[in-house]
């Protein structure tokens, strides 16, 4: 009796084992699809208003999926890394008059040639009809390059453990460089890829509050946090932040019924000065001095500086007390030191503009100011804030590699390489898609570019690319000395505002015979 009575005691266990396993592979199975429902589709529904570089992984999968359910008659596709982003300004070149193309960005941020051969069907999906990658002596990894005995060597060891830890390997092609790569990876890099393979909501993270919390900022607060000042510009010039010059006029579009101002000091006095339109500003129809007690946000409302009946358009804000400096409010940590006046809210006399700002770049003082220098007082500056002590700051640290990475191939031979080979990898991809494929050197500062312009290694890895490229019917344009003025340069291979405005016509004119094929 003791015997049958197991039996059904054992399948009761056996059959419970099942459920559990049957329950479990459901509940991982929902979980799983409603990641992908959620996280790879739904989330990026969601109204994108963050600004200017402010969420670059976000910004790149939204553009990417954009990019991928949209087409134009003929598009042209810049991809690159944030040199690229630096480099041209696709806003203005589709402000054209009859466009024959439509630019748009494939880009973010430390984009190497590695990421770009991850993306390339990403690229291939997002319809281009040309394809021109920005590339750059920095893009090109030289922290896994070491010198020994005069050559070049590449630590492919230490190079696939610390890009599996990079953002673009979590956050976007995970599966891919875990497929590559898992033999070599160490066990924790190989379980973080692992799990970020199976969920999007383990890759987004690092992201996921961005854009809501951007939608709540413009939505539903004072304007007094943000990214980048959106209001109206003084005609003055306005720092990225927000903070006037000494003073600052300015169209007043929009009157509110109140505004913000931040003001650094206690007791601060200012003089506002109000003009009837821009053709009457040596004419104030009235002006007051108002004194603001407590430093930090303070309110500013209109009615209680001027009276209603005044119609006024323009409006001059001038800090008569002693002002701060841009040092002083974290604008800037090296280089000479400016004044600054207040800070203007979010949309400072303006309707609040809230379409889609992530890869639209815009004019402020901290890349004009450069501009203004001399030549004398530019090279000091630069020396101030990106040579002195390169070596010991961490914001400076890979710039100072890259820098003796360009004294290093002074006396190096040239040798492909890892990241050498992936260009060739990506020529070759659209090549055989049939895609036509630029490969644009972008400009680069004369004072940085000096240290390895004349090198053999450069006139060889010139050569080796064009060796390549031109075969298939590709283009290599060397554009590394198109910029010869160093103040249209915030450092070595970034350009200012300016700098890519005056950069857009050299770039577009260089693309001119390719697009024409398409429109002869």
């Amino acid at each position: 009796m003791e015997t049958e009575s197991r039996i059904p005691l054992n399948k009761s266990r056996f059959g419970l084992k099942w459920k559990v396993f049957i329950i479990t592979c459901a509940l991982f199975g929902g979980i799983f699809l409603l990641d992908r429902i959620i996280f790879s589709k739904l989330y990026f529904f969601f109204p994108n208003e963050t600004e200017w570089d402010s969420s670059p992984w976000y910004n790149f999968i939204f553009k990417t999926k954009e990019l991928q359910s949209s087409e134009d008659k003929h598009r042209t596709i810049i991809t690159g890394s944030s040199v690229a982003l630096y480099s041209v300004l696709p806003d203005r070149l589709n402000q054209k008059e009859n466009p024959v193309t439509k630019y748009h960005f494939f880009s973010h941020v430390a984009m190497a040639p590695t990421d770009l051969d991850y993306y390339k069907k990403d690229l291939l999906d997002s319809h281009p009809q040309l394809v021109v990658y920005l590339l750059n002596f920095a893009d090109l990894q030289w922290e896994y390059q070491d010198l020994e005995n005069d050559k070049l060597k590449f630590n492919e060891k230490i190079w696939v453990t610390q890009f599996g830890e990079r953002y673009p390997a979590k956050t976007i092609y995970p599966v891919a460089y875990l497929l590559d790569h898992w033999k070599e990876l160490p066990r924790k890099t190989l379980s973080k890829l692992a799990a970020k393979s199976l969920f999007y909501v383990s890759r987004f993270r690092v992201f996921f509050w961005d854009p809501i919390e951007v939608y709540i900022d413009n939505h539903f607060r004072s304007g007094r946090k943000y990214h980048l000042y959106q209001g109206e510009k003084p005609l003055e010039g306005i720092w990225s932040k927000g903070w006037t010059k000494e003073s600052a006029t300015l169209v007043c579009s929009e009157k509110k019924p109140k505004e913000s101002l931040f003001f650094q000091k206690s007791n601060t006095k200012l003089l506002f000065r109000f003009f009837k339109d821009s053709n009457s500003l040596n004419k104030p129809i009235f002006e007051i001095e108002k004194t603001f007690v407590r430093s930090g946000w303070n309110d500013l409302d209109w009615t209680s500086l001027i009276q209603s009946p005044l119609d006024w358009s323009i409006v001059q804000i001038k800090v008569l007390s002693e002002l701060s400096s841009a040092k002083e409010v974290n604008l800037i940590r090296y280089g000479r030191d400016e004044s600054v006046g207040v800070r203007l809210s979010h949309f400072f006399c303006r309707t609040s503009s809230l379409e889609n700002k992530s890869y639209s770049r815009g004019s402020y003082w901290d890349d004009t100011r450069l501009v203004t220098k001399t030549v004398s007082d530019f090279k000091e500056d630069y020396s101030e804030r990106m040579i002195r002590d390169a070596g010991t700051r961490l914001e400076l640290m890979r710039l100072h590699l890259v820098r003796e990475a360009k004294r290093n191939v002074n006396t190096a031979p040239f040798e492909p390489w890892w990241e050498f080979n992936r260009i060739l990898s990506i020529s070759d991809y659209f090549y055989q898609n049939k895609i036509p494929f630029v490969l644009i050197l972008s400009p680069e500062n004369p004072i940085e570019f000096e240290i390895y312009k004349n090198s053999n290694w450069r006139k060889d890895w010139i050569t080796n690319l064009k060796s390549h490229l031109e075969p298939r019917g590709q283009t290599l344009i060397d554009h590394t000395e198109a910029v010869s003025d160093f103040r249209y340069f915030f450092d070595p291979h970034h350009l200012t505002y300016e700098g890519a405005d005056f950069y857009n016509f050299i770039f577009s004119k260089s693309l001119e015979p390719q697009i024409s094929k398409f429109n002869p």
